[in-house]
């Protein structure tokens, strides 16, 4: 299970009452803060509220929701408010009221792990983007509790607690060194953007009813007779560890060459007009593997359909994400 040990801190030029009654009041909290999608009450709990219920359905700007039911294990008026999560997420939150004249200051730690199998296996090479999926919401909540309430969010910052302490963050080597690629930044874009690839083919074919593995490992088997020959490709589509290793070793290996002109074009674009970009640029290696490759190796005619389709364009677009997030790491400060 992947762990986040997590901290925002908002400073607000408001009344402490009011910041603590609008962070108190979470079922309005869709009214003001975008990554809330919904709020819904589940369980009373006693008349201070302790063992309360609440349901939420996050969302941030990659593309999914985190639903989490809250229970209320300490609410001290105007000093704090604790709860445990179950759900996609698991663990404990607290927020945390200060005030000092006219500046309220809010702190809120997050201690979890992920229950989400599909974010588990991709944590490895996801987890910093998760992090600032994460940032960016709390970023929308101190922006939108400012609106709310008609003040100045003066300061907000983001901290990984689980980063050490004494860790040097260094500003990300240049794409290009004495003409050479920063092989670094090449190796995560290209990983990264084929497992998170994987993970979201592996969720169509669950959502279309195909039967997951045996697809998966029949497109192994397409993979691997690149190099191993036809003789891998007679039914039945069952699992092999040479088959699945060699298929691995080539999947990974088209990813990291794929990711070669985007490290090479990245600074030419802002991020938007880069996704855009990335998202075309997948559609293009489809055309390459499923219509380029078939000319040599006909049996690959078998894999074109929608989701692998889609999962091209996630390809290039998560190719381009994972670009930005590892030159701009140095920029961000993690949650």
């Amino acid at each position: 299970m992947a762990e986040y040990h997590l901290r925002t801190i908002w400073r607000i030029k408001a009344p402490l009452e009011k910041v603590y009654d609008a962070i108190l009041n979470s079922l309005a909290w869709p009214e003001w803060w975008p990554g809330v999608e919904k709020v819904e009450q589940t369980a009373c709990g006693d008349a201070d509220g302790i063992n309360s219920i609440r349901r939420y359905s996050w969302r941030g700007e990659l593309p999914y929701s985190l639903i989490l039911d809250v229970r209320a294990t300490g609410i001290q008026k105007l000093v704090a408010i604790e709860g445990e999560a179950t759900g996609d997420l698991e663990g404990f939150g607290r927020w945390h009221f200060s005030r000092k004249g006219l500046i309220t200051t809010v702190h809120f730690d997050w201690h979890v792990h992920s229950t989400k199998w599909w974010m588990n296996l991709v944590a490895p090479v996801a987890r910093a983007l998760f992090i600032r999926n994460h940032s960016l919401i709390m970023t929308q909540g101190g922006e939108g509790l400012a609106r709310r309430l008609k003040i100045s969010l003066l300061s907000q910052e983001n901290t990984d607690l689980m980063a050490s302490d004494d860790q040097v963050k260094t500003a990300p080597k240049p794409l290009r060194e004495r003409g050479s690629i920063n092989t670094g930044l090449l190796l995560f874009a290209g990983l990264t953007a084929g497992i998170i690839a994987t993970v979201v083919q592996m969720a169509l074919w669950r959502q279309t009813q195909m039967p997951v593995f045996e697809t998966l490992f029949r497109d192994a088997r397409l993979t691997a007779a690149l190099v191993m020959g036809s003789a891998v490709l007679p039914p039945p589509a069952t699992a092999q560890w040479d088959i699945l290793l060699v298929a691995s070793l080539i999947h990974f290996a088209l990813s990291i060459i794929y990711a070669l002109l985007p490290v090479l074009l990245l600074s030419r674009l802002q991020t938007r007009p880069a996704l855009i970009a990335g998202a075309f640029y997948g559609l293009l290696i489809y055309g390459v593997n499923l219509y380029g490759f078939t000319m040599l190796f006909p049996w690959f005619t078998v894999a074109r359909d929608w989701v692998t389709l889609v999962t091209h364009l996630v390809f290039g677009v998560a190719l381009v994400g994972a670009c930005h997030l590892f030159t701009s790491k140095h920029k961000l400060t993690d949650w």
